[in-house]
């Protein structure tokens, strides 16, 4: 068993353990919300490749160690006034995370313990099952249009075949963040427990589609997930440049900047 800490170049952003023969466990750990910056894109991606390397390894559980928050979402302050070329590996870091993460050959279990709303529920939908912390406070969902910018099409097509299109065109156009029984309700999330419960059940999937013989469980899920995966890699620099084209717009950079200091300022 091994216990391993991915350091970006900054800092360690995510902590990667073992806590059994069959299940690796990837914590969220960049203070304060776990927001998706360059570099923390970047430690994922090289965490979830190494879990992927131990031959041993079948299922991943993707956790927060703020017990609050799963995951902000995007890091804003990489869209604020940036710099064109850092904006373009920043997107791409970002599409990295999720081909790597809804592609994985290993079972991915979502562990979510607080807000999960846009990047956040990102993370969440690329695992293959999702348990949420009880409590209608926490919510989870795509709220970009809330802040005057709009979800990729890729993440747009995984909203729809996860939730369906009506759900889906209501949730992206108002930006709606669901609570979790709501979030249960629609197939967004697929279990509800107390918050004390949510690693030892999300754990106790994990074993048991780790149990699952990998050929015909890896087989059967790159079927599934092809059209989506194989779409952004066909496009990846269209997208590339649809986003930053989009985020360097004057109006969508007022907008943004008009989040920040309603934070309290740019940080």
């Amino acid at each position: 068993q091994w216990v391993r800490s991915i350091n970006a170049p900054r800092r360690g952003y995510v902590n990667l353990t073992k806590p059994s023969p069959l299940v690796a466990v990837l914590e969220l750990d960049r203070a304060p919300v776990n927001s998706l910056s360059k570099e923390m894109a970047d430690a994922l991606v090289g965490a979830i490749k190494e879990a992927e390397g131990d031959a041993k390894v079948q299922s991943l559980v993707l956790k927060s160690s703020n017990p609050k928050i799963f995951s902000a979402g995007l890091d804003i302050t990489e869209m604020n006034d940036p710099e064109v070329s850092r904006l373009e590996d920043f997107w791409r870091s970002i599409q990295e995370v999720f081909l790597t993460l809804y592609g994985s050959r290993l079972s991915t279990v979502a562990a979510i313990e607080g807000h999960s709303p846009a990047g956040g529920c990102l993370l969440a939908m690329s695992c293959d099952y999702r348990v949420m912390t009880e409590g209608e406070n926490f919510k989870i969902g795509l709220n970009e249009t809330k802040l005057g910018i709009a979800a990729p099409y890729w993440l747009k097509d995984l909203f729809v075949k996860t939730i369906g299109y009506r759900e889906a065109e209501l949730g992206l156009g108002l930006g709606k963040l669901y609570s979790p029984s709501e979030a249960l309700a629609i197939n967004l999330v697929d279990e509800v427990v107390k918050n004390e419960d949510v690693l030892s059940v999300a754990m106790g999937e994990a074993e048991k589609w780790g149990k699952i013989p990998p050929k015909g469980r890896v087989a059967t899920k790159v079927m599934l997930r092809a059209e989506i995966l194989d779409g952004l890699k066909e496009k990846r620099e269209l997208d590339v440049g649809w986003f930053r084209d989009f985020i360097m717009e004057e109006g969508t950079q007022k907008g943004i900047d008009a989040y920040l200091k309603s934070l309290g300022g740019k940080k």
